[in-house]
């Protein structure tokens, strides 16, 4: 029987991540030096692991994936902007040897909080303050797993970025290895689609990212699909999907080409004046919106002014001359 939600899939193996060769080298490399390790007798930990690189490229993903790989028995997950002393704290005391503790959006974590986990790294013991005159004494602690994830490690502290002994970059995925992680996860659903143009379109207007891919695009295709009582995504399925998200064929919703057409009125425009025309935070739009405008060379940065390019000029006025979304993909090999 099909799945009906495309997060019903579990990655078990290291094996099954399509794409960032480069990071499934090193870790599994890592992994093996673990295990070698162990049947000599050392008692060793594997990392601590920092995986850096931007939001949807899988980072939370491949985590869990070294978590099963290294035959763990619990997986501890939190939310690190939201991580207290107190929690932190008693996940480190209650971890064994067989427990992974995975930390996304690691920069968020507080200070006090990164200082606690490389007391923990570095000593391998928790030391309780003074209390009342008396002295604190030291909790010493398993040699549990350490995975953290961060958009910007350079916000995590110096000290315990340095201290991470695996450090793996992620990148943005090229239109193939999307393309193959689309047919992926559609296989293993059980959900049928009606030529590899479905599986390409969906790649091509996903921003090089899986999340987006997978979560909005396949998802969106599917529920198209299924609302029509049928089990096999179409062409048609897959651009009524994108005309219902309303996303063109560079994956740009209508927010990014209401930045674009403000941009395109004039030689150039300060940061917080497009932000505010379009309604949003200055530090959204750079933060959010710009930076894969940025990669597909339709804007420009110069200082605090932002000028469109003349293929960002190009793809606006395609757009709104053809009023359609289902241009480019049917008619190029893209």
């Amino acid at each position: 029987m099909a799945g009906t939600d495309v997060n019903q899939v579990a990655i078990s193996s290291l094996n099954h991540i399509k794409g960032q060769d480069k990071v499934i080298d090193v870790l599994r490399v890592n992994i093996d030096a673990y295990f070698n390790s162990r049947q000599n007798g050392t008692c060793a930990s594997f990392g601590p692991a920092l995986l850096v690189g931007p939001s949807g490229t899988g980072k939370s993903l491949v985590a869990k994936a070294v978590h099963s790989e290294l035959a763990n028995l619990d997986l501890i997950e939190a939310n690190s902007e939201m991580l207290t002393v107190g929690e932190i704290t008693a996940m480190l005391i209650q971890a064994t040897d067989e427990t992974t503790i995975f930390l996304d959006e690691a920069q968020s974590l507080d200070t006090k909080v990164q200082h606690i986990l490389l007391t923990a790294l570095s000593e391998k013991k928790l030391f309780t303050p003074k209390k009342n005159n008396k002295g604190g004494y030291a909790i010493p602690l398993a040699n549990f797993t350490l995975i953290l994830a961060s958009t910007h490690e350079y916000l995590l502290q110096d000290a315990l970025r340095n201290r991470m002994r695996i450090y793996a970059r992620f990148d943005y995925y090229s239109n193939d290895d999307l393309i193959g992680i689309v047919k992926q996860r559609a296989d293993s659903l059980g959900w049928d689609y009606e030529s590899e143009d479905v599986l390409r379109i969906i790649a091509k207007r996903s921003k090089q990212t899986p999340r987006i891919a997978l979560n909005r695009n396949l998802q969106m295709a599917w529920n198209v699909c299924s609302s029509e009582n049928r089990a096999l995504i179409t062409l048609s399925d897959t651009l009524r999907a994108f005309q219902l998200l309303d996303i063109d064929e560079l994956g740009l919703d209508a927010l990014e080409r209401s930045y674009l057409q403000e941009l395109s009125k004039n030689e150039s425009v300060r940061l917080n004046v497009v932000a505010s025309k379009i309604g949003l935070p200055r530090q959204t739009v750079a933060n959010v919106i710009e930076p894969y405008l940025l990669r597909q060379e339709l804007i420009e940065k110069i200082g605090s002014e932002r000028v469109i390019t003349d293929k960002g000029k190009a793809h606006i006025e395609h757009f709104f001359r053809s009023n359609c979304l289902i241009d480019g993909d049917l008619m190029t090999n893209e």
